[in-house]
């Protein structure tokens, strides 16, 4: 019997893929190659990557941010899809804080799922607060969320491990030859 392909979708809170990354192996990774890697022989619909744009207040920062949103771009069915930063100033010291990436993926994993653009998603975020949602995503529309654990047992996410239809750990040997 001839297996079908499935239908699969990466989600990637991408600041947090980038600190884990580089926390957990001191590396950066060539993230089409990772994705590929992940999703093997099946059909790899598309990559969503989920972060805020640096403001141009930085122009170090900036620069290399766009540096790496032109390579991203150049990814076949890759997709950045921008959050905003907001300014906050407290005790005299002014602080950046990512706003609306986490909403925008749970969103795209819902509507996506109600769309029927994935039979297997996986989701690379340590973050927990999406585990209310894959949680519903599995139970309601009958759809495989992968989660993609980077790091050691503190920093990954219990209560994505919890809910998740299965959990890949991301380990030395997995990302031995995506290095850059």
């Amino acid at each position: 019997m001839i297996s079908e392909k499935r239908k699969v979708v990466i989600y990637i809170d991408g600041s947090n893929f980038y600190f884990s990354i580089k926390k957990t192996f001191n590396s950066k990774i060539d993230i089409e190659k990772f994705c590929k890697k992940l999703t093997g022989s099946h059909n790899l619909i598309k990559m969503n990557y989920y972060t805020s744009p640096v403001g141009e207040a930085n122009p170090k920062m900036y620069a290399e941010q766009q540096r790496f949103f032109e390579k991203l771009r150049k990814i076949e069915k890759f997709n950045i899809i921008l959050g905003r930063l907001e300014k906050h100033k407290k005790d005299g010291k002014i602080f950046y804080i990512e706003k609306a990436t986490d909403i925008n993926l749970a969103q795209d994993l819902i509507f996506d799922s109600i769309d029927n653009v994935y039979d297997q998603a996986f989701i690379i975020s340590n973050d927990g607060d999406f585990s209310e949602v894959v949680s519903s995503v599995i139970k309601r529309f009958n759809k495989e969320i992968v989660y993609v654990a980077i790091g050691n047992k503190k920093s990954i996410s219990y209560h994505l491990k919890k809910v998740a239809s299965r959990t890949v750990r991301i380990n030395k040997d997995f990302i031995m030859d995506i290095t850059i």
